[in-house]
């Protein structure tokens, strides 16, 4: 099921541009997920990010509209991915970063 293969990779991409703007000076802005990674750091993120992946992928299931609940979900990611992205652009002009 590619959509799991997209959904995934788009889960990484989310963290690995949303480490890379806090990294510039950036914040996270899902209050939840700034829980965890107050709490724990960056393995905090990825705990978050992957409950959630369970959770989605767990209602999809149950809900017998698993792939149809991934690829909602994929749509969703890559706006936030290509948000994130933005971010790491403005604040790479802006000096942001070590």
């Amino acid at each position: 099921m590619e959509s799991l293969y997209v959904f995934t990779l788009l889960n990484l991409l989310d963290i690995m541009t949303t480490k890379s703007a806090l990294e510039k000076g950036g914040y996270e802005a899902n209050p939840v997920a700034r829980w965890f990674l107050h709490i724990m750091g960056l393995p905090g993120l990825f705990f978050f990010k992957y409950l959630v992946m369970a959770l989605i992928i767990l209602i999809g299931h149950f809900s017998g509209n698993l792939d149809e609940s991934i690829w909602v979900n994929n749509v969703m990611l890559s706006v936030i991915v290509g948000w994130n992205s933005y971010v790491n652009y403005r604040l790479s002009k802006r000096g942001g970063g070590k």
